[in-house]
């Protein structure tokens, strides 16, 4: 293999190129190559170069050498290979794909829906100009496509153009091996069964030895974490769906998801910002670690083996974008299908094709297809007629009502309904906050011995969620009875629905009782947009002062929605006569952040991540405050109560104004979702999470026996004895407690940096109760 291999990298600028060298070492690329980043700025294109060429270094036996330029002809010209990771507009048009679908109640992603329309629509114009230059200079050139959304690009440079082009994503690759460590099974070992299209494809069987193991994945499903539909799905279909499949099957959960949350396009801004900072400051002789901040799996699960495979003549089995031709008669031959293919001897083989495709999936498939090859025509041609078209194919959308709305917001010189938007001007004295005050909604607490009389109950029509227990000892103190009572007992999703289905027309839903009524009553004033107050029974958990809603999916915890109760009346009678158990438990949500606050540390210094300096003085103010006000908790008199209630109250606020709940809860949250999936119990939150925090503070050496003093002199239960863990449970919980936190961990911890071990569990056993 002596002669040198020419690879183009459109969008060569782009921050996690140098990932690409690295994987390209990893997997012993053994040709010559020739690797030329374009890029059109031209201090990032020699930074990242200067970056790409120190990893290459790293691997003695890569013979492989990297120009730079901004001269797309001199990129492309005598390219074998190019890679198209070009992405126009940047990130803040990813921002505006992921936003705007969100008026039209349509859940905001680049690659499907309405944003991927819009993605395509400012994309596929380059791409098109892009392939004149390597029809003319590369007339020979494989385009390895990388740039979203893949299959309309796809789509666009085969019909409009000569170009040779494959499409590379690395989802079916993560999906099956998601299927595959499920069972236990060794990694791209099995045999599979896929068929779709990008972003839209299904994996129908895989199997080890020539046996099929696909009935052994139903009984799995709930430990797959990015499986994303219900498992119920799975089961009716006999097919497992690529992850985002769940806009289709989900989107008001995607919706929900997302709202009053920060876009992904908005992280990837912040998280680039830290990267480009850390690369342009690197000198020789530094480590590299914060090249691993922002993860570039796709080089090293597809690209970088699809380019090994061509350019080195290996044999492989991959699952690549080609043209359907003639292999499903059922789709057009100019459609790009996504399935598996041999490659041999430098040549993509014939679609491998499963024997049989559900009617009702091949259904699916069928609109996805006329939706993608509408809408790239549309774009190519400027029609608008199959603009619309395409956008009333899409299974995101509804109706020809968004279809209008979705057009005025990104086809070029549509008509803009005839009218004016003018902001009533405020008084300088409302034009912020205020001094102190935060600039969003906040409940107001109204703290009394008869807080339930005085509630004016302003709306004429109220429902109130509860349960039965809560309601009877407090009916009678309402000032007038509600329209309907619901006591709710179950959090997942179609319970939840079931719950807002049921209800007549009401103005207003009150919660009364813990943090499941609390939830239930939130999720009803969200789906209707209509205000919650609530009235805790206990001063357990603190969702009677945040924005989000803790639903259960697929037997994990979900936040969901953006709600913020108006009014939260804290009847000290009521409270007071709850066990006093329950009303500790409170603290333990609160003292977790001992935990939370070091592992967001430690997520800052090893991947670059956030870090406020003042939410951490902030958070341990109330550390402080609950330490040296313990004897109150543990009495739970009326300022043990009030202390609880405003601190969840403050770091309500605490988080919020950092974006998330970060400073609050980590691995210490993990411990206790950990313990619900691994032994399907019911545990009381605050004590379930205060023995997550002493078991992790132990973990990180992080003065355990703070925590210990502290859960002692307030009063809190927390050992396994008393909260219901038994030695063995804890053991299992413990031990897959670093697989939970790979498959379903929301953020950074411990858990990423120390492998838990059975030394670790019996020295930590030692010194608790069972």
């Amino acid at each position: 293999m002596n002669r040198t291999i020419k690879l183009c990298v459109l969008g060569g600028s782009a921050l996690a190129t140098p990932m690409l060298f690295e994987s390209m070492g990893r997997q012993n690329a053994r040709g010559s190559y020739q690797v030329c980043l374009h890029g059109r700025d031209s201090q990032r294109l020699a930074m990242v170069k200067k970056i790409s060429e120190k990893i290459t270094c790293q691997f003695p036996d890569l013979d492989l050498s990297i120009t730079a330029t901004l001269d797309m002809r001199e990129a492309i010209e005598g390219a074998a290979f190019i890679l198209n990771q070009i992405r126009v507009g940047g990130l803040k048009a990813r921002l505006f794909d992921e936003t705007f679908p969100r008026k039209y109640g349509i859940p905001g992603e680049e690659t499907v829906g309405p944003g991927g329309f819009s993605n395509a629509l400012r994309g596929i114009p380059v791409v098109l100009d892009h392939c004149k230059t390597i029809e003319k200079y590369a007339p020979q050139a494989v385009m390895l496509n990388l740039m979203n959304p893949s299959s309309l690009i796809q789509y666009a440079v085969t019909r409009y153009t000569s170009v040779n082009v494959v499409g590379t994503c690395d989802t079916p690759v993560s999906t099956c091996r998601m299927v595959s460590n499920a069972l236990g099974l060794p990694k791209d070992k099995s045999r599979v069964s896929w068929f779709g299209m990008h972003h839209f494809g299904w994996l129908f069987d895989l199997a080890v030895d020539g046996q099929s193991r696909l009935d052994a994945v139903f009984g799995q499903l709930e430990r797959m974490a990015n499986l994303g539909v219900d498992p119920e799905i799975v089961t009716a279909l006999r097919a497992i769906p690529a992850p985002y499949l769940k806009y289709y099957f989900h989107p008001d959960r995607m919706l929900a998801m997302t709202e009053g949350r920060k876009p992904r396009a908005e992280q990837l801004i912040e998280v680039f910002a830290q990267l480009e900072n850390a690369m342009d400051h690197w000198s020789e002789g530094q480590p590299l670690d914060f090249m691993q901040q922002r993860g570039a799996g796709w080089y090293d699960k597809i690209v970088v083996p699809t380019l090994l495979a061509l350019a080195e003549k290996r044999e492989s089995d991959l699952i690549l974008s080609v043209g359907n031709e003639d292999s499903v008669a059922w789709l057009p031959k100019s459609a790009v299908i996504e399935a598996p293919v041999a490659i041999s001897e430098g040549k993509i083989g014939r679609p491998r094709i499963p024997a049989s495709i559900p009617e009702d999936i091949q259904g699916m498939i069928m609109r996805n297809c006329a939706y993608e090859m509408l809408a790239v025509e549309a774009i190519v041609e400027h029609d608008r007629s199959k603009a619309l078209r395409a956008l009333q194919s899409n299974l995101l959308v509804k109706d020809f009502n968004q279809v209008r709305g979705i057009m005025g917001e990104i086809w070029p010189e549509e008509a803009r309904p005839a009218f004016k938007l003018i902001a009533a001007e405020k008084p300088a004295a409302e034009a912020s906050s205020g001094a102190g005050k935060p600039g969003f909604a906040v409940p107001t607490l109204h703290y009394g011995e008869k807080a339930i009389e005085r509630m004016p109950l302003r709306e004429k029509k109220y429902a109130v969620i509860t349960m039965e227990i809560p309601w009877v000892n407090i009916r009678q103190r309402f000032p007038r009875d509600p329209e309907v009572v619901v006591y709710v007992d179950e959090l997942d999703w179609y319970a939840l629905e079931a719950i807002e289905r049921s209800l007549p027309e009401i103005d207003l839903v009150v919660g009364v009782g813990g943090g499941m009524a609390t939830d239930g009553a939130k999720f009803v004033g969200w789906k209707r947009r209509i205000p919650v107050d609530v009235v805790p029974t206990i001063t357990s958990v603190d969702a009677s002062v945040t924005k989000s809603i803790a639903a259960r999916s697929g037997g994990h915890v979900t936040y969901i929605g953006y709600v913020v109760p108006r009014d939260v009346y804290v009847d000290y009678p009521v409270i007071r006569g709850a066990p006093k158990r329950l009303n500790r438990s409170g603290v333990g949500d609160i003292l977790c952040s001992h935990v939370a606050l070091f592992d967001w540390k430690l997520s800052h210094d090893h991947t670059g991540e956030e870090y406020d300096p003042s939410a951490v003085d902030q958070m341990k103010t109330w550390l402080e405050k609950i330490e040296t006000q313990a004897a109150d908790i543990e009495a739970m008199n009326d300022n043990g109560i009030r202390l609880i209630m405003n601190a969840f109250e403050d770091i309500s606020i605490i988080c919020r104004k950092f974006g998330s709940s970060r400073p609050q809860e980590a691995s210490d949250h993990t411990f206790a979702y950990n313990a619900e999936f691994q032994t399907g119990k019911k545990f009381l939150h605050g004590e379930l999470v205060a023995l997550g925090a002493y078991v992790l503070a132990t973990l990180q050496n992080n003065d355990p026996e703070y925590l210990r003093d502290i859960y002692s002199r307030t009063g809190i239960l927390w050992q396994p004895r008393d909260i219901g863990l038994t030695r063995a449970e804890f053991a299992n919980v413990l031990g897959t407690l670093n697989w939970y936190q790979k498959n379903f961990g929301r953020r950074y911890s411990i858990l990423d940096e120390v492998h838990i071990d059975s030394a670790f569990i019996e020295m930590v056993q030692a010194k608790l109760d069972f």
